[in-house]
């Protein structure tokens, strides 16, 4: 290969990587011009490192000398195991010390000028908080604006974490802080904690919650972005007062009770866990679209029953849920979604005595309880292929008027499968596509069903008599 193609080949790399362009215009600045990198204004010389990592920063400054200690103006500084030299991983204590060792150094070291980012992901607890409380003094002594501390690869007892120091802030430093992120660590502010005022962002992974959280939550008045995941002792997610600047809304796996907020610009809710949390959102006008995901429990009712009531102005729902018995008394929807426009169901029917042949059936209700449906997609995964039937007056025909599209996967002609889409065909007059795919997904992958394709063009194709039905797969 010519010298000139190697060159091309090269220039191209350089093109589509960022890092190399960025190395490629440091180092022209260097050698074409001969500038002394460190003569340029810290922030400066900042802003034209903050597109290399803080390693590659500190390999260039190696490898030449006019970029020597470039790396202490880069003003993001991630810390995790790449951090420890490869030779020390083996040996957890020593891995430990070095990695502390070189967080303290580089934090020694830096200016301390224009610092956006100070993140720390590694195996650190509780014994570690007089040099965890030290890094988080830099943090606030140099304005980050985001901070990241993830201790997640230690997943021992909450009695070993690392203690949140709020102590730290007070009304004159906290107000540079726009994004906290804390993971396996322990949240304890007090009544007296001085909040964050100009805070975005906030999510809390595996976090040992002590007070009410919304004591913290009404001292940060623009929060935007609120997560919470794995917080054992988080019970209520409550507010006393509106958040007037909540937008998106996100609690997962915890033992949590109810969430009761009043987030007047709330516009994206995500859940998951038990069923037995009680959503009271019904201020939140602008709340247009959530993600629900019941675990374990038999739970098909909740979605009659307390989603509409506490979403009651969701336009698009996507809804997982397991069954294993059917609603009580097979009765019709007691409540209504009156503002659902489209509905994304993933549903697995397991194994169970008190699973009828109407189990599958009863999901004709949702044409009920939602009036103004107008896209439905089922994803099904029956554990049983009955060929019984439900009987045809089980159910009462109600026609529905704004139904357009839609489909169901996983479709194994199962008796009430057959049924509900027959259903479907026959009560919504408005249909304009009825999608019926065999396959379903197993793993992430979709795993193709052949006696369900022969049972949907057998039984299910006479009935299409509008000419809305197609077989997928």
């Amino acid at each position: 290969m010519s010298i000139s193609i190697l060159a091309r080949k090269e220039d191209m790399e350089t093109r589509n990587c960022p890092a190399k362009r960025k190395r490629l215009m440091l180092s022209k600045q260097t050698d074409l011009y001969g500038i002394n990198f460190l003569s340029l204004p810290e922030d400066i010389v900042s802003r034209i490192i903050e597109g290399i990592t803080l390693k590659e920063a500190v390999r260039m400054s190696i490898v030449c000398s006019k970029l020597r200690k470039s790396w202490i103006y880069h003003p993001n500084l991630d810390f995790d195991i790449s951090t420890v030299p490869a030779s020390s991983r083996h040996n957890i204590m020593q891995g430990l010390k070095r990695f502390i060792d070189t967080v303290n150094f580089v934090l020694r070291e830096h200016s301390g000028l224009a610092l956006n980012r100070l993140a720390v992901n590694f195996q650190l607890h509780k014994e570690h908080a007089n040099d965890i409380d030290g890094w988080v003094s830099f943090a606030i002594s140099s304005k980050a604006r985001v901070v990241v501390l993830n201790f997640s690869p230690y997943l021992g007892q909450h009695e070993n974490n690392y203690s949140f120091p709020c102590h730290l802030f007070n009304n004159q430093n906290s107000s540079h802080l726009q994004v906290l992120r804390l993971d396996s660590v322990t949240l304890d502010p007090s009544r007296e904690f001085c909040g964050f005022s100009n805070l975005t962002t906030l999510a809390l992974v595996h976090v040992l919650i002590l007070q009410d959280l919304q004591y913290f939550l009404l001292r940060c008045p623009l929060l935007e972005c609120l997560t919470i995941r794995r917080c054992p002792e988080l019970h209520n997610l409550h507010a006393t007062q509106p958040l007037q600047c909540l937008k998106f809304l996100c609690v997962q796996d915890c033992a949590i009770h109810r969430i009761d907020l009043h987030a007047p610009n709330l516009t994206l809710f995500e859940y998951r866990g038990g069923s037995k949390v009680l959503f009271a959102l019904n201020e939140c006008l602008k709340l247009k679209a959530a993600t629900v995901a019941f675990c374990v429990e038999d739970n098909v009712g909740y979605v009659f029953t307390e989603i509409p009531k506490g979403l009651p102005h969701i336009e698009t729902l996507r809804v997982e849920v397991i069954v294993k018995t059917q609603i009580h008394g097979f009765m019709k929807a007691p409540l209504r979604f009156m503002h659902l426009r489209n509905l994304i169901m993933d549903i697995t029917f397991g194994y169970a005595k008190r699973l009828s042949k109407n189990a599958v059936l009863q999901l004709a209700y949702l044409l009920e309880a939602a009036p103004f449906l107008v896209n439905l997609h089922v994803d099904m995964c029956c554990a049983f292929c009955s060929e019984r039937r439900p009987k045809k007056d089980v159910i009462a025909d109600h026609p529905h008027h704004n139904l357009k599209d839609a489909c169901i996967t996983g479709f194994n002609g199962n008796g009430g499968q057959v049924a509900l889409v027959k259903y479907i065909l026959r009560n919504a007059i408005r249909l304009k596509r009825m999608a019926v795919d065999p396959r379903r997904k197993i793993l992430g992958a979709m795993v193709e069903e052949f006696e369900g394709r022969m049972l949907a063009e057998s039984e299910l194709v006479p009935h299409d008599r509008n000419g809305v039905l197609t077989i997928l797969g």
